[in-house]
């Protein structure tokens, strides 16, 4: 299994990726990372972000991080092939750190098989390697490096002589702040690191965080604490210890003191009153 991909212009990590020879249904989900499937036989549908997309043999498609969706495979099931990877920014050049986060905003995300591209046949050079016992792992590390660049084609739609690139906007950097934040809660992160993972200076990321959202980096990180404690208070019976860890609070007074300032209850009382409410309703 290939878990890191790297040439001289870009490394990738790869969380997962094989095949599923039958696939039916799932809940709905999301990743911080992109996946990209190609269906191999069957029908079915896929719904990304409320929109219903009809899958077929041949047909692509991509779900980008934070994004909510969901596969359904037909009566008889749905053949998938799939690959899962975040780019390393750190170690790859700017032009490929340009196209993957304007793929990030994306609004190409279902690639019909009637569209021409090589990624089809990559897929399929790819998974008859891995699990045929191809030995040749630096065969496959560049078989699955062209896949990924031709990722970046086929739904940027790169290949269109008409359409115009750009670098990506300031709302992508922005969007990759928030992804951040919100995927590394416990972590406890500081201003000045989150500039240097985005490779932007401290004084932009302050500029975007208040022209584009109204609010500081600090306001917005509370705030995302603050959510993301509701729901663990609201939905998992975790202790206020491991609430107050998994994101982010230095202690469990830490955290009663800014949930208070924020909402007006400590966490305690926030989850007797949902509790009270749930007996209620049933």
């Amino acid at each position: 299994m290939i878990h890191e991909l790297r040439d001289l212009e870009a490394a990738y990590h790869v969380h997962y990726w094989g095949s599923i020879p039958e696939h039916y249904t799932h809940a709905l989900h999301k990743h911080s990372f992109f996946e990209i499937c190609y269906v191999t036989r069957g029908d079915g549908f896929y719904l990304d972000n409320g929109i219903r997309y009809p899958l077929y043999p041949g047909d692509m498609f991509l779900s980008k991080p934070g994004v909510w969706h969901c596969i359904e495979g037909g009566s008889s099931g749905i053949g998938l092939v799939y690959l899962a990877f975040e780019l390393t920014e750190e170690l790859s050049v700017s032009d490929i750190v340009s196209r993957y986060r304007r793929l990030l905003i994306t609004e190409r995300v279902y690639v019909p098989s009637e569209t021409p591209s090589t990624a089809a046949s990559l897929w399929q050079t790819l998974i008859d390697g891995e699990f045929n016992g191809l030995g040749n792992q630096q065969l496959l590390q560049h078989i699955a490096l062209s896949l990924i660049l031709s990722l970046f084609q086929l739904f940027l739609n790169e290949d269109n002589p008409q359409r115009k690139t750009s670098m990506p906007s300031e709302s992508v950097i922005l969007y990759q702040a928030k992804l951040y934040i919100t995927d590394n809660l416990s972590i406890r992160i500081k201003f000045q690191d989150l500039a240097k993972h985005l490779h932007i200076s401290e004084r932009q990321l302050s500029r975007l965080f208040k022209e584009e959202l109204g609010e500081s980096f600090s306001e917005f990180y509370l705030k995302a604490k603050i959510h993301a404690a509701n729901s663990r208070l609201e939905t998992t019976g975790f202790s206020l210890k491991q609430i107050a860890e998994s994101t982010g609070f230095y202690s469990i007074h830490h955290f009663t003191k800014a949930y208070k300032q924020a909402t007006g209850y400590t966490p305690g009382q926030w989850r007797k009153i949902k509790q009270s409410e749930e007996r209620l309703e049933h």
